[in-house]
């Protein structure tokens, strides 16, 4: 660990210690209350929503008990989690505003609105092809005078035809970071092997004019990567060592799920799967007496974009936060 990073450790527990440690313990009796209150709900409106569909069952009204029981579940369990969601947004509202003021130059958005581009995004093609998106928690900000974008997205795909169907092609972040350096054309590195791989490489082809695919000297990236670009040399001098070593880290992190990724119209995108939601705190069944854990596991996540760019500087940094 070096000195730096002992230091920011030691800042960010002092902002625990001053900000969010004295509201703990009444925060921490309420989410005992609001957890009894919610097993008490849940446990009354399972019994209600069962007794009465036991008795229209008896009355011989049978589509009317199985209405009965999946409307009156949905409606019971969305009261019953009532309790829950008062939890997460307090401790929601304790840890992250502290946190932001800790970090510097940036903002937080629950909802995004139209605040992310994700045009850009589709024509690199490093998702695949969606035409439907739910986006939450934004992130704005500045780091080493280099501006970043990074959100939690899940990307569909509707298709036509007498069934429509729905298929998720991308659950994860999104980041989008200014690059330092000057560049043009396009590079694109696909991290995805199987049918999106092949998918984004056909649309490479197809979109942008003189794409072609380049070597690099570094074996641990050019086993995990394939590189496209319509300028090479651009791409040998974006790609130093230190952001292939980062990219193959990534890769080895998420296992079988691909890292895309993408230079383009002065940009670095950056596609990162990911199964779990990121960003979420206050579970009504976790203690508080977690919650510097809980603090510096947010850090790692909110401080995506920063390595990220610290990476394009040259810096070697972990960046997704440790399990």
């Amino acid at each position: 660990m070096t000195e730096t990073q002992t230091g920011a450790q030691a800042s960010l527990a002092e902002v625990f210690a001053a900000e969010i440690a004295p509201h703990l313990p009444a925060l921490e009796a309420a989410r005992k209350g609001r957890l009894r209150t919610a097993r008490l709900r849940a446990a009354g409106a399972g019994g209600a929503v069962i007794l009465a569909a036991v008795v229209i069952w008896l009355q011989e009204v049978p589509a009317a008990a199985i209405a009965v029981l999946i409307l009156g579940g949905a409606a019971g369990g969305w009261w019953a989690l009532g309790p829950a969601r008062r939890h997460k947004e307090a401790v929601r509202a304790l840890f992250i505003p502290p946190l932001l003021r800790f970090l510097g130059e940036t903002e937080h958005h629950r909802d995004p609105g139209g605040n992310f581009d994700l045009s850009r995004v589709e024509r690199a093609g490093i998702t695949g092809a969606f035409n439907r998106s739910k986006l939450e928690d934004l992130f704005i900000g500045r780091h080493r005078g280099t501006d970043f974008r990074m959100v939690e997205a899940r990307l569909r795909r509707r298709s036509g035809g007498r069934r429509k169907r729905q298929t998720t092609v991308f659950k994860g972040l999104l980041c989008e970071v200014g690059v330092p350096v000057a560049f043009e054309g396009v590079v694109l590195l696909v991290g995805d092997k199987g049918a999106l791989g092949n998918w984004v490489a056909d649309k490479i082809r197809g979109a942008f004019d003189g794409v072609e695919a380049v070597t690099l000297t570094h074996d641990a990236f050019e086993a995990r990567f394939q590189v496209y670009s319509d300028a090479p040399e651009d791409a040998r001098r974006l790609l130093q060592p230190g952001l292939c070593d980062t990219l193959v880290a990534l890769a080895d992190e998420l296992g079988r799920d691909a890292v895309n990724c993408a230079f383009i119209e002065g940009r670095f995108l950056v596609a990162l799967p990911q199964k779990q939601n990121l960003f979420e705190i206050g579970r009504l069944h976790r203690s508080l007496a977690h919650g510097e854990e809980d603090l510096r596991r947010l850090a790692g996540e909110f401080t995506i974009p920063q390595r990220l760019i610290d990476t394009l500087h040259g810096e070697r940094k972990q960046v997704l936060p440790e399990s």
